[in-house]
């Protein structure tokens, strides 16, 4: 039970069960749960997080009638104790050489250099992508979900005095100078797809705990852009970073997810490609496995739509790139010296 409780107290449970995702994630699962074992073994999951609290409820209720409840607070220190003796000592004695870790770990002077690099450009991406919602809701009159509208002074004024207008790219400073309401479509749907190297960013810089697989992320969500916009010291005042081998693992996941989405499409016959033979082995070895196949927002990569595919496929070919950008960077420690250039 300690370990319960110990699970109940930590701020990343309350996190990642009060996430909007969270839920969203167990709904599409619970729309597999009678064919995949994925999905089930999700759904298990996620109701041991929901049961939780009450299982501790229930102890604390037993200790309590039992007349036990004056032993508790001694045994909790107990274990408090013991798990910080523990980590001070830190395990056992050991004359053999540590093993090398296999990623390189910053300095704190290299972590605070290439943190607040990633922490100016992230409110770059959040300005610019600000402003092409703002510019699509004078187009169309109608306002995205967690979307608020913000002049372009406001964004101007964001800009320098944050010290970023004088290191932008000369092709973003243009636009950004343009008047409310006068970006042409081309150039809104250029920006648009910057809200992935923005998600990708909050993740870096821990603003976002928990990343979730491409195929649950393929709507846009404006909210991420516009929040830090109208906070912006949640990007600037932060001191967290991720580690080289959490980016290399969602560089590793976005790849995959981008191999399997690529075959498909060569195989549908939506992409031309001189090793097709490559291609239809993939497809075939995963088409229609309702166990193994990715999932696309509650659909295998073989049953999904066209328009779905293919972004599913741009989607996880961005992350893929923009994490390995991320990784060289940090694996440099050294912010570069190049323009602060958006990039979608």
């Amino acid at each position: 039970m300690y370990s319960l409780f110990a699970l109940l107290l930590r701020k990343s449970y309350w996190q990642m069960l009060l996430r909007q995702a969270t839920w969203y994630e167990a709904w599409l699962n619970l729309k597999r749960v009678h064919k995949d074992r994925r999905a089930r073994k999700h759904i298990r999951h996620f109701l041991f997080l929901l049961i939780i609290p009450v299982l501790c409820l229930a102890y604390l209720v037993w200790v309590a009638r039992s007349g036990a409840v004056f032993i508790v607070p001694i045994l909790a220190a107990g274990v408090w104790w013991t798990n910080r003796r523990r980590r001070q000592e830190g395990g056992p004695l050991t004359i053999l050489p540590g093993k090398a870790p296999a990623f390189r770990e910053l300095s704190e002077a290299e972590q605070r250099e290439v943190r607040a690099y990633f922490a100016e450009l992230a409110l770059l991406y959040a300005v610019m992508l600000d402003r092409a919602g703002s510019e699509a809701f004078l187009k169309e009159k109608v306002l995205p979900e967690g979307f608020e509208v913000t002049s372009r002074r406001v964004h101007l004024d964001m800009l320098k005095s944050n010290g970023l207008w004088d290191k932008m790219h000369p092709d973003d400073r243009e636009s950004m100078m343009m008047a409310d309401g006068h970006w042409e479509w081309e150039r809104i749907n250029y920006y648009t797809p910057g809200l992935e190297p923005l998600r990708l960013l909050r993740w870096i810089l821990r603003l976002d705990f928990y990343l979730p697989v491409v195929g649950n992320q393929l709507k846009f969500d404006w909210k991420i852009a516009n929040e830090l916009v109208r906070a912006p010291q949640k990007l600037l005042g932060g001191k967290e970073l991720g580690t080289l081998k959490m980016i290399d693992i969602g560089r590793k996941s976005a790849e995959q997810f981008f191999l399997r989405c690529l075959a498909e499409e060569i195989t549908r016959g939506y992409r031309e490609a001189e090793d097709k033979e490559w291609a239809e082995k993939v497809n075939a070895s995963m088409a229609g496995k309702q166990h193994e196949d990715f999932v696309l927002a509650g659909k295998l990569v073989s049953e999904a739509d066209k328009d779905q595919l293919i972004w599913a496929t741009q989607l996880s070919r961005r992350r893929m790139l923009f994490l390995n950008f991320a990784g060289v960077t940090m694996d440099r420690a050294t912010a570069p010296e190049t323009p602060y250039t958006f990039l979608p």
